[in-house]
């Protein structure tokens, strides 16, 4: 209202995107999320009342964005999350972006504008300078009132030129925080998701892979999902995911030396040991040399005397515990494509890959030296973990079990 060029350099609403806008509102109903608005706000200042709210209770509150104007409401009890870039900004982070406290950010983007936002500021001064300005005089409103100590005539000329459009563009970019919203913490509480709205709306939009997330296991069945990764041989993690009805339990952990294939076998160990008591259970891995050597391989070997004699196979230690932990339950082994989108089977490789590196940290092992910087390293610098090396996958359909390409 008080600018009305504001944001007016954004294109309009592609008519693509315009008619996804009911059914993201119908899949937000339908998933139990709140949905905030309000007339004549933006959904900064929505988040932004909220947030400074929360915190004030002396709740921690976590703004999940990669909008660098929210960086102004960052605080000792808020901080900002870019989960594209796996990034947490506190005010440290602030300083290190702006140059100054996330208070005085909008006296930056005062002076420096914002193109992003058609906020015009000062012309010939952006944020490096801005920031520079800010430092030495306080706010923007001490820049205008000190502008005769500011170096260079061009710079003092402009800022004498736009002081009201710069006290105008501060205004713009600063979010509000007295947004009429009384809102309940309670109402804003994580809530199971309406499953009878949501599936039909899933498949209606032919999202397979949240389909397949938010349907739950059959009555009465266990659901494990288990991934391992690793090196042909070194260090190595593994992660496991269970379902039965509405719960759910996640499982990692770190080996320091093994094979990815033993790293398989581990993974699907642990979760047949979080099992208590028999149960029918669908075990999903991306590993067909476990799949077919629970389903296929292990009758052989259980004829012949493989299992038992010494040496006879390889990983025979894991195959014999795989072969005990399985005797009591109903289990159907199936496989399912590495890296294709499956969400629990794509969440288990995160998992692992979280458990390797973390492990390795722990351990204090040192990271791939390729990735080192020529020279010593600078002292006290901290190890980096060494990167978990794809796997790849082996259709094994030269042999009658796969065990000859394991020596």
């Amino acid at each position: 209202e008080i600018y009305p060029a504001y944001k007016a350099n954004r294109d309009a609403m592609p008519e693509e995107l315009a008619v996804q806008v009911p059914y993201i509102r119908k899949i937000l109903a339908a998933l139990n999320i709140p949905a905030l608005d309000a007339p004549g706000f933006e959904a900064d200042d929505v988040i932004a009342t909220l947030a400074r709210r929360y915190a004030a209770e002396g709740i921690e509150v976590t703004v999940v964005t990669g909008d660098k104007d929210l960086m102004q409401i960052v605080d000792d009890g808020i901080s900002l999350l870019d989960t594209m870039k796996e990034r947490r900004s506190g005010i440290e982070e602030v300083r290190e972006r702006f140059g100054v406290s996330p208070e005085r950010v909008p006296d930056v983007l005062g002076l420096a504008g914002d193109a992003s936002d058609n906020i015009p500021g000062v012309p010939g001064i952006g944020e490096k300078i801005a920031a520079e300005l800010v430092r030495r005089f306080g706010t923007l409103e001490g820049v205008f009132e000190w502008k005769s100590l500011v170096s260079g005539r061009k710079r003092r000329e402009n800022l004498q030129a736009h002081e009201e459009q710069a006290r105008l563009s501060k205004i713009l970019a600063t979010v509000r925080y007295d947004v009429p919203l009384e809102v309940p913490l309670a109402d804003l509480e994580r809530r199971a998701p309406n499953l009878p709205e949501l599936i039909p709306l899933l498949r209606e939009l032919e999202f397979a892979a949240l389909e397949v997330a938010f349907t739950p296991p059959p009555e009465g069945v266990v659901e494990i999902y288990s991934d391992g990764s690793g090196r042909e041989s070194g260090p190595g993690g593994y992660g496991v995911i269970l379902r039965y009805g509405d719960h759910e339990k996640e499982l990692s952990g770190f080996e320091p030396a093994a094979t990815s294939q033993r790293m398989e076998l581990l993974a699907a160990i642990r979760g047949l040991e979080a099992l208590n008591g028999p149960r029918t259970v669908r075990l999903f891995s991306d590993s067909q040399y476990l799949v077919r050597g629970m389903s296929e391989w292990i009758r052989g070997w259980t004829r012949s005397g493989r299992l038992e004699t010494p040496g006879a196979l390889a990983n025979q230690d894991l195959w014999r515990q795989l072969a005990e932990l399985a005797a009591p339950h109903e289990i159907v082994w199936q496989w399912i494509p590495g890296h294709a989108g499956h969400p629990f089977n794509e969440r288990c490789d995160r998992l692992a890959k979280r458990a390797a590196d973390e492990g390795l940290q722990a351990a204090g092992l040192p990271g791939d030296p390729a990735e080192e910087e020529e020279g010593l390293p600078s002292p006290g610098a901290a190890a980096r973990p060494a990167p978990v090396a794809p796997r790849e996958e082996s259709e094994f359909d030269a042999e009658a079990d796969g065990q000859l390409r394991l020596y």
